[in-house]
C-alpha cells in the first residue's frame, strides 16, 4: 500500500482495463474497509450490489450512457442507499418507520457516498483503476429491474473496478481560495482565482477538441481558445436538458416510496 497522501491525490479515472480479474481475496478486502466506512447513527443505510456477470455488465453499460468501461470492468459495483433493510428492522421490532422525511433521505445518501469513498481509496491503495459512474442515474428504473432492488433502495452511483490498461493525466483541482474557508465563508475575489483556473485548464488541454464540449443553452459560439473549466461548468450548471438534468429523479424516487416531508 502506498502512503495515503500520495494515494488520495493522484485520483484519476481509469476507464480502461486488462482483462486480468480482481482476485476473490481482494475484492473481499475492498469491501470490509468500504462497510467500515463512517455511518450516521450506525444505521447502515447502503447496500452494495457486485455485478460480475458479463451479460448484466452489457446491460448496465447501455443503461448507463452506453459507457464502455461499465461493460469491460471485471467488476461493477452499484452503490445503493438502503431505507428497505431499516424498514424491515422496524417491523421486526414491531415500530412504525418514519423515514418519510429528508433528513432519512440524505442520511441513506450519504453513508452510501462514504461508503463509496473508502471502495476508491482501498482499490486505488491496491493498484486497482477506478471510474465512478454517474450515468447509472440515466435509467435508474430499468437499472432496478435488471438488478431486483425493492422499493425505499435506488442506485446512487456505480463504480468500475479493474487493472488499468491506460495513464492519463490527474486533473488539477480548483486553487485553495475557492474551496478552503477558513473560520466564515470568503466571498472575496473569486473572479480571480477562477480566471488563474481557467488558465491551468487551457494549459493541460482538458477541453480541446468538439467532443468535450457542451452545447450551450443559449447557442452562444465562442473562440476555442476561450473555452475552458468554468465555460465547460457554466453551460452544464445552466443546461435545461432533461437528459442533463436528469428530471426524471424525483419522480422515481417518489415512485420508489422515498419521502420529502
Amino acid at each position: 500500500m502506498r502512503d495515503i497522501f500520495t494515494i488520495l491525490k493522484s485520483h484519476r479515472s481509469i476507464r480502461k482495463y486488462k482483462s486480468e480479474p480482481i482476485p476473490d481475496d481482494l475484492l473481499e478486502n475492498i469491501l470490509t474497509a468500504a462497510r467500515q466506512a463512517p455511518t450516521s447513527s450506525n444505521l447502515q443505510a447502503y447496500s452494495i450490489i457486485v455485478v460480475t456477470d458479463r451479460d448484466k455488465k452489457k446491460q448496465l453499460a447501455h443503461f448507463c450512457g452506453d459507457q464502455s468501461s461499465v461493460e469491460s470492468c471485471p467488476v461493477f459495483l452499484a452503490i445503493c442507499p438502503d431505507l428497505h433493510r431499516l424498514e424491515q428492522v422496524c417491523r421486526l421490532r414491531g415500530y412504525e418507520p418514519s423515514d418519510n422525511f429528508i433528513e432519512m433521505f440524505i442520511v441513506a445518501v450519504v453513508d452510501a457516498a462514504l461508503v463509496a469513498q473508502n471502495i476508491l481509496v482501498a482499490s486505488e491503495g491496491s493498484g486497482l483503476g477506478v471510474c465512478m459512474i454517474g450515468g447509472i442515474r440515466n435509467s435508474p428504473d430499468r437499472v432496478c429491474e435488471l438488478l431486483k432492488i425493492p422499493d425505499k433502495v435506488f442506485p446512487l452511483m456505480g463504480i468500475c473496478l479493474g487493472w488499468p490498461d491506460q495513464d492519463p493525466i490527474i486533473k488539477p483541482r480548483l486553487l485553495d481560495g475557492l474551496v478552503i474557508h477558513h473560520n466564515e465563508y470568503n466571498r472575496s475575489d473569486p473572479d480571480r482565482l477562477i480566471a488563474e483556473y481557467d488558465s491551468i485548464m487551457k494549459a493541460i488541454g482538458l477541453y480541446k477538441g468538439p467532443r468535450r464540449k457542451v452545447p450551450s443553452p443559449d447557442g452562444r459560439d465562442i473562440p476555442d481558445d476561450d473555452y475552458s473549466w468554468s465555460e465547460h461548468t457554466s453551460r452544464r450548471v445552466a443546461s435545461t436538458d432533461p437528459k442533463t438534468l436528469r428530471a426524471h429523479m424525483k419522480k422515481f424516487l417518489l415512485d420508489r416510496k422515498f419521502g420529502f416531508d
